[in-house]
């Protein structure tokens, strides 16, 4: 019976320091800058804009906005890559590696504090083609920009 008190007391002493979320990052608020894409891939910005600051907004500890830290991110590589799957389909793809790389610089205190500095962030997904592979290829920036956006909250609200 003591052992169960005793047992108790420390399972319990152990959750009382729980954060919810994890250790407080160095800023309270996040500012997403204007994105910018130097890919030929035209119309990623406004979607990826709007999971980082959807994915930030998630973050209990910090709020999206002006006054706090500022969150620079430029698309640099937006790369389809054929996939065979035979010596003889080499010109008759029917699936792609899709790459997105994003290089973001995040900073504190008006800029004097650098707390990472052109940081490289890539997803990866397959495009498998069965119709119209225009309209499958434009489906894929959501899920690959959110896989994106959660990489670089992670990296950001990471404590310092």
């Amino acid at each position: 019976m003591r052992l169960l008190a005793l047992l108790t007391a420390a399972v319990l002493t152990g959750c009382s320091a729980y954060q919810l979320g994890g250790p407080k990052p160095a800023f309270s608020r996040i500012e997403v800058l204007p994105i910018r894409n130097t890919t030929a891939r035209p119309g990623l910005q406004a979607i990826f804009r709007e999971k980082l600051v959807e994915d930030l907004g998630r973050d209990p500890r910090i709020k999206v906005g002006t006054g706090g830290a500022k969150l620079d991110v430029e698309v640099v590589t937006y790369r389809r890559e054929g996939l065979t799957t035979k010596s003889t389909d080499a010109y008759s793809y029917s699936s792609y590696r899709v790459t997105v790389v994003a290089r973001c610089t995040l900073t504190t205190d008006a800029g004097q504090k650098v707390l990472f500095k052109d940081r490289h962030f890539t997803a990866v997904t397959t495009l498998q083609i069965t119709g119209d592979a225009a309209s499958e290829e434009r489906s894929l920036a959501p899920g690959l920009l959110g896989d994106l956006a959660a990489q670089i909250r992670e990296a950001a609200t990471t404590a310092w």
